[in-house]
């Protein structure tokens, strides 16, 4: 039996992504971290997840160079589960997107702006 973890959400960046180059396997790779705010327009309370998304390879140098803090974009993915312990021995625990695919919409922010003036 295979398990299968797939999600897609679709939201704006709430910062700049973050880029890195870390060593894998003795060989250089990028990785991209940022995190997507969700709004639950079906719930009356207002309510917003932000959810935090990791990207590699020469797609994480992509989403660095183009998108930017409020940027639309839809990511597909998996779900991963990072666990560790802190230096007083707690575990601790975050979930995040391993990102497959990342489609940006419509323009970047500055391009928006750029255009109303």
């Amino acid at each position: 039996m295979i398990n299968l973890s797939v999600v897609i959400i679709d939201g704006n960046l709430t910062a700049d992504p973050e880029l890195k180059s870390v060593t894998v396997n003795s060989e250089q790779r990028s990785v991209a971290n940022f995190s997507v705010a969700v709004n639950h327009d079906n719930e009356d309370d207002g309510r917003v997840s932000f959810v935090p998304v990791e990207v590699w390879g020469k797609y994480a140098e992509i989403c660095y160079q183009h998108l930017k803090k409020g940027s639309p974009v839809v990511v597909h993915g998996s779900l991963r589960q990072d666990r560790w312990k802190d230096e007083a021995g707690n575990n601790h625990s975050r979930f995040k997107i391993m990102a497959d695919e990342v489609l940006f919409r419509g323009r970047k922010p500055d391009q928006q702006q750029d255009q109303s003036h």
